[in-house]
């Protein structure tokens, strides 16, 4: 059974965090390039951090009208932290807009673009980037995270039963009808059955992403920060990004005693997300008194 989370306050869990690892080298990037199911030709960039042994990942997929560099706030705070990223064109965007020698690009509309470019097969291209990304040399197949932003982050919880990865964390998932009929029982179907930690961030008045955050909020494993505003996806690095960095050092990086999982911790149920001030999630242990919510 996997643990109960535990309450802890922001800027108790970011002091608390431990140090990254020393850097031995630069960066090395290798492109990726894949032929989805149906036609796609999806590209990536996967960065390994310059640290020694192989090193935990997280797979990035952006929000619509965007494209992998806007990951880049996130992104150096991760390798810092000696986690490497694989950063993807979702398809129709930037690089992976060509289906079957024919660009096929996003419009402007979203769901014009969703039915033109197939959203809906989203989480099997991510499921496809993982299964090269864990045939790659210096890459540690037993930790891998995923992150997303808007129709990104409805697409990594959707994809996470067949990528498995250790932590999650969803940017205003949203999109939802791009997915088609129940999709958001799938949604919740998906990550119980994959049981990843998972941190996800919304603004309670972006509709779509805050209906969401609320029918993940009771699942096990699952932290919603559900803030004030209308604040979507990629905004919150302003605020945020720190908190992110830190959320994946802890469950790819470190587990609860401090030591890495390199150093030999058995393959095992991630650890659930501690839970900062302010957001909601499932009870604490028995012996632990939950902080103080935080004062709005």
């Amino acid at each position: 059974m996997r643990a109960l989370r535990l309450l802890a306050p922001l800027a108790a869990l970011i002091a608390a965090a431990p140090l990254a690892p020393a850097l031995a080298a630069a960066p090395a990037t290798t492109d990726m390039a894949l032929t989805s199911a149906d036609g796609f030709a999806l590209k990536g960039t996967l960065t390994l951090p310059g640290t020694k042994g192989k090193a935990p990942v997280v797979i990035l997929a952006h929000q619509f009208g965007s494209d992998r560099s806007g990951w880049a706030p996130l992104t150096e705070k991760l390798l810092a932290r000696g986690i490497g990223v694989l950063a993807l064109d979702l398809r129709g965007h930037g690089e992976s807009a060509m289906k079957g020698g024919t660009e096929t690009r996003v419009s402007a509309d979203f769901m014009t673009s969703a039915k033109a470019v197939g959203f809906d097969h989203i989480p099997a291209d991510l499921a496809q980037a993982a299964v090269w990304l864990r045939k790659q040399p210096g890459v540690d197949g037993r930790r891998l995270g995923l992150a997303g932003s808007s129709v990104g982050a409805f697409s990594v919880l959707l994809a996470a039963p067949e990528v498995k990865p250790v932590a999650i964390l969803s940017l205003s998932p949203a999109g939802t009808a791009a997915f088609g009929d129940s999709a958001r029982d799938r949604l919740k179907g998906a990550v119980l059955r994959s049981r990843p930690s998972v941190l996800v961030l919304a603004s309670a008045d972006d509709k779509d992403a805050a209906e969401n955050a609320q029918a993940l909020k009771d699942l096990p494993g699952v932290a919603v920060d559900l803030k004030d505003g209308k604040d979507h996806g990629f905004a919150y690095f302003k605020d945020c990004s720190d908190l992110m960095a830190v959320y994946f050092g802890e469950y790819l990086t470190y587990h609860h005693t401090g030591k890495r999982y390199a150093e030999g911790h058995p393959k095992a149920s991630a650890p659930a997300p501690a839970t900062p001030e302010g957001m909601t999630g499932g009870p604490a242990p028995a012996d632990k008194k939950p902080a103080a919510p935080a004062t709005k």
